[in-house]
């Protein structure tokens, strides 16, 4: 029972560490935009260990497999919170009026999908042992394998919108 309660703390712990270097990263960023270097690098320096401790936590809760696996898994997962997490968000948006809220997981519900897509390719490139450049819209999150889109299908944003991930 006591095993029950460490697994559990560990599954929060980890959510509590990735949501941290995720929020440090966007308070990166803001720092960044206001001119002040020295909080951003601060912010970064912080996320990273987030990240650390999110990554350590992770490991201990045995979520981590071999590539195929991860790859499998990773395709499940998208699959299901297109089909259901987004949807019932997306609805409930729409029903408080919140038109921003709305379209952001609409957004989101879009991406996930492609995000399943790009899962089931990289199992085949996995096989070719091919690695297609990825790139990313700033604004929506979707990726695109290969090329920059002239405008993301998704939200509509210009190609210069998009950076490649290294």
């Amino acid at each position: 029972m006591a095993e029950d309660k460490t697994q559990e703390n560990l599954h929060t712990a980890f959510t509590g560490e990735s949501k941290a270097a995720i929020r440090l990263k966007v308070y990166a960023q803001k720092a960044v935009d206001e001119g002040y270097d020295g909080p951003a690098k601060l912010f970064r320096a912080i996320s990273e260990s987030e990240a650390v401790h999110a990554r350590n936590n992770l490991k201990m809760l045995g979520e981590i497999d071999d590539t195929e696996t991860n790859l499998h898994d990773s395709l499940a997962k998208e699959q299901k919170v297109a089909a259901v997490g987004y949807l019932d968000f997306l609805a409930q948006a729409e029903n408080d009026g919140n038109e921003n809220a709305a379209r952001m997981f609409s957004w989101a519900r879009d991406v996930e999908e492609t995000h399943a897509k790009l899962y089931d390719r990289a199992l085949s490139h996995l096989i070719e042992e091919e690695v297609p450049p990825y790139y990313v819209c700033d604004v929506c999150g979707y990726v695109s394998d290969g090329t920059v889109p002239d405008k993301c299908p998704v939200c509509g944003s210009p190609a210069k919108v998009f950076f490649e991930v290294e």
